[in-house]
C-alpha cells in the first residue's frame, strides 16, 4: 500500500476594509438619490425630537439605515410622526459631503 501525502500550506489572509466608510460609495449614493427623489418635498415639519439612532454610526451606515427605513410612499415615519423633512435633510447633508 503506498501512502501519499500531500502537502497543506496554511494561509493566513488579513482583511482589512477596502473603502472607507465615511466615504459614500457610488451604489449607496444611488440609492441615496433614488429615496430623496421618491420623497415628497412638501412634508409636514418634525414636531417631535427624533433621533434615528445615528449614535457611532460611518455615514455609509446612517445612509443605509435612513434608506431601507424609507416606505414605499417616500415617507418616514418614528411610530405614527411623520419624520420625512428631518429625514430627508439628514440624507441630503450625506449626499452634499
Amino acid at each position: 500500500m503506498k501512502l501519499s501525502v500531500f502537502p497543506f500550506v496554511a494561509v493566513s489572509i488579513v482583511a482589512q476594509p477596502l473603502v472607507n466608510e465615511d466615504v459614500l460609495e457610488p451604489s449607496v449614493m444611488n440609492e441615496v438619490e433614488h429615496a430623496l427623489a421618491v420623497a415628497p418635498t412638501n412634508a409636514p415639519p418634525v414636531t417631535v425630537a427624533w433621533d434615528p439612532g445615528t449614535n457611532g454610526l460611518s455615514r455609509t451606515a446612517l445612509a443605509l439605515r435612513l434608506v431601507s427605513s424609507q416606505r414605499a410612499d417616500g415617507h418616514w415615519f418614528d411610530g405614527t410622526n411623520d419624520v420625512t423633512s428631518a429625514a430627508r435633510r439628514l440624507l441630503e447633508s450625506l449626499a452634499e459631503e
